[in-house]
């Protein structure tokens, strides 16, 4: 059996370091954004940011064993992998030690896999970890932290060296336009730090960074006011296609090069109607949001061809993050997304997702007004 082991020395006691572990808004500060809690025999979601390494899609999560403050195990599933993971805490003289230990079936490549993920790992719970166990403690947002001591070959981090602040010199009594545009500057910084305070204290969607510079995620829901509640069949979970995070957008034209988008509904065959649900996904930062769309099949034959019709808050150009499954056309505030390739054919009980993702300079707490599927409203999650 495949192991990856990472222990890690904190400074910190264990029943603050349990709630880094188990709680969602501390987890999307240092881990991923996920719906996670210690609740045995439960199944959550977790969406790693694009550029993460080894992550590089969304997983499940099944919590098999909880002790509080000691231990807590899980089931890390998807398409390729199957792995054990647990998180086990124990007291030592500096406060706790931290062992991850992960183990079972990483992949074809498992060796590159368990590579990928250590790199990761010793970000996330080396870096990302202490400076949010730190924050917690002090209870405040800027960032720091405490350095931690890994027992594996983890480079220490440096020390950051203090600059000297810029000597700048009194504007004159009579120079207004300097102090105009001082109080400008202010103004702008107060904006930027306010919204970043709010995303991290209040409660509002936010993302753990990741080790590259793409944009970072936050988990959001998206409710559409006025929508029908689905068949329970409509649960069915089915296999998103490859591709759906980290592609190449094409701000402002259809997901595919050369494509000709469809704008028309696609025609809907007699029997049980396609479903879907959305969630919305805010981007820290600069602000934006992704829409992320599952179109589902509850019937029991398979569904050629479907269209899902968005409705975005602006009138702003939108990217499509899923060019290997839709392309689209925007008209204004709404966007007609329609699928490509193996895309177009959802098998029965299937499932098909994409997302489209909406830009915008501060744009926390938007999302989508409504959403359809050849007609039909589709639900929040």
């Amino acid at each position: 059996m495949t192991e990856l082991r990472l222990d890690v020395d904190l400074s910190h006691p264990r029943a603050r370091v349990w709630r880094a572990l188990t709680e969602q808004r501390l987890l999307r500060e240092w881990f991923v954004p996920t719906d996670l809690t210690p609740n045995a025999g439960e199944t959550f979601r977790a969406f790693p940011p694009p550029g993460l390494a080894g992550l590089t899609t969304p997983f499940d999560l099944d919590v098999v064993e909880v002790a509080a403050q000691e231990r807590l195990g899980m089931h890390w599933r998807d398409d390729h992998t199957h792995t054990e993971v647990t998180w086990s805490l124990a007291d030592n003289e500096a406060g706790c030690r931290l062992t991850v230990l992960q183990s079972g079936f990483f992949g074809v490549d498992g060796t590159q896999r368990r590579r990928e993920l250590r790199r990761s790992y010793q970000f996330m719970f080396g870096d990302q970890l202490p400076a949010a166990l730190d924050r917690l403690a002090s209870g405040e947002v800027d960032l720091g932290g405490v350095r931690a001591d890994l027992h594996t070959a983890i480079p220490r981090r440096r020390e950051t060296v203090p600059l000297e602040p810029a000597r700048v010199p009194p504007p004159s009594g009579g120079s207004k336009r300097l102090r105009l545009l001082s109080l400008a500057g202010a103004v702008v910084l107060v904006v930027l730090i306010s919204t970043a305070v709010a995303v991290v204290i209040g409660g509002g969607p936010g993302g753990a960074p990741d080790v590259d510079t793409e944009p970072v995620y936050g988990l959001g829901s998206g409710v559409q006011p006025g929508a029908v509640a689905t068949d329970p069949a409509a649960t069915a979970s089915g296999t998103p296609l490859p591709g759906v995070a980290g592609e190449t957008p094409q701000p402002g034209t259809s997901g595919s090069p050369g494509a000709s988008p469809v704008a028309e509904a696609t025609a809907t065959p007699a029997g049980q109607p396609l479903t879907a649900n959305y969630r919305t996904i805010a981007l820290l930062g600069l602000g934006g949001f992704d829409t992320e769309v599952t179109v589902r099949n509850p019937g029991t034959t398979p569904r050629e061809g479907w269209t899902v019709v968005l409705t975005m808050p602006a009138d702003r150009a939108v990217e499509n993050r899923s060019t290997a499954a839709v392309n689209f056309t925007q008209e204004g505030t709404k966007v007609t997304v329609t699928p490509v390739g193996p895309a177009r054919s959802v098998s029965a009980g299937g499932s098909v997702t994409f997302i489209i993702r909406f830009p915008a300079l501060l744009a926390l707490g938007q999302a989508v007004t409504a959403c359809t599927v050849d007609g039909t409203a589709c639900t929040g999650s």
